[in-house]
């Protein structure tokens, strides 16, 4: 299986079935059939989001989704060698040299920090995201990446 570092918007897209980048990311995922690093910093965020859309029960079944995930290791393969000091430490660096040109935020720059770092270390086999300026960011450091574009528009 492909290991695919996916920032939070796509893995919420993957859980959340009235996301508007779901349809895409969901026919990524049947195709290509990747595991997802997932860490600390990657997890909370997810979390963090996830318990915010528990407003109803499209919300809630992508609660449960993540939970049974991370309980199974179904999709998500923990990363061990992202630790967030020196995460933290890699995207404040990326950051000074890419800040001026590339209009992310500061979780942009650690999540491409990571996944560059993966890359180095495990040769991950893309960069999935539906956040167009991280994606551009991610292809300035080499990273093979996947932009997801909205397949459907919620009523």
């Amino acid at each position: 299986m492909p290991l695919v570092y996916a920032d939070t918007s796509a893995l919420f897209a993957y859980l959340h079935p009235d996301d508007e980048f779901s349809g895409e990311v969901d026919a990524a995922v049947q195709k290509h059939a990747p595991d997802f690093v997932y860490w600390i910093f990657l997890r909370y965020e997810l979390r963090h989001n996830l318990r915010l859309a528990r407003i109803d029960s499209a919300g809630e079944a992508a609660w449960q989704a993540l939970r049974a995930a991370e309980k199974t290791s179904a999709r998500l393969r923990w990363q061990e060698d992202l630790k967030a000091d020196h995460m933290l430490d890699a995207a404040d660096e990326l950051s000074a040299e890419k800040a001026r040109n590339f209009d992310c935020g500061s979780s942009d720059y650690l999540h491409v920090s990571a996944a560059r770092r993966l890359n180095l270390l495990a040769g991950v086999d893309g960069f999935w995201t539906c956040d167009a300026a991280q994606a551009r960011l991610a292809r300035s450091v080499g990273l093979k990446t996947r932009l997801f574009k909205i397949t459907r528009r919620l009523a």
